[in-house]
């Protein structure tokens, strides 16, 4: 299944005054690098910000996407877990240690990440797409389509979300379901979807 990596790009907000300036740039050079997708870049400037603030969450857990988008699912599952250390209530680094427990087909580990995260935000759309992720994973079709649906309830233009429950549903049998969901997506942009629809929908 198509996976979505949420990109986690806030602004510092609690950097010590004397460290503050060269702190700051780094972190914002790390954002710009990674939003370039220069992760091992982006990855050096975040180092040289928490070498000087190793406590800071938010350039924890971009460091941790950095390593996740580099293949380097469990380096970047310890610096999430880090992050949770320092702040239990950091929902961006629930969710993003789920997808890089995903991505190592750790699907129950993820789940229980990702209800942590839903805890602390049960408006994150992304957070239920991504624990659905994990339930087809387990082949738990239900529970994945649930999941998808209450994404799409919360954001209604979620073409990642429509283009996932397609499978799950065409897997119960629910080919029309499937392929109306594949369809919206491809509506949304999502190019992948063709081939789904090209093999099953015709």
């Amino acid at each position: 299944m198509r996976k979505h990596l949420l990109i986690i790009l806030l602004f510092l907000v609690s950097f010590s005054a004397f460290s503050q300036k060269s702190a700051k740039d780094y972190f914002m050079s790390g954002n710009q690098k990674f939003k370039a997708g220069k992760y091992a870049e982006a990855i050096k400037d975040y180092n040289l910000v928490l070498k000087q603030e190793p406590e800071h969450v938010t350039t924890l857990t971009n460091r941790g996407v950095a390593k996740d988008r580099l293949l380097d699912y469990r380096g970047a599952i310890e610096d999430f877990t880090k992050a949770i250390a320092l702040d239990p209530k950091h929902a961006e680094a629930w969710t993003s240690r789920g997808l890089s427990k995903y991505n190592l087909k750790d699907y129950r580990g993820a789940i229980l990440d990702y209800d942590k995260a839903i805890e602390l935000n049960a408006k994150d759309a992304k957070g239920y797409n991504n624990r659905g992720l994990a339930r087809y994973g387990l082949k738990d079709y239900r529970g994945a389509i649930a999941d998808y649906t209450k994404a799409i309830t919360l954001k209604p233009d979620y073409a990642e979300a429509f283009y996932n429950r397609g499978a799950p549903k065409y897997n119960l049998g629910d080919k029309a379901g499937a392929c109306t969901d594949w369809t919206k997506a491809k509506a949304m942009g999502v190019k992948e979807v063709d081939q789904y629809l090209k093999n099953y929908c015709q």
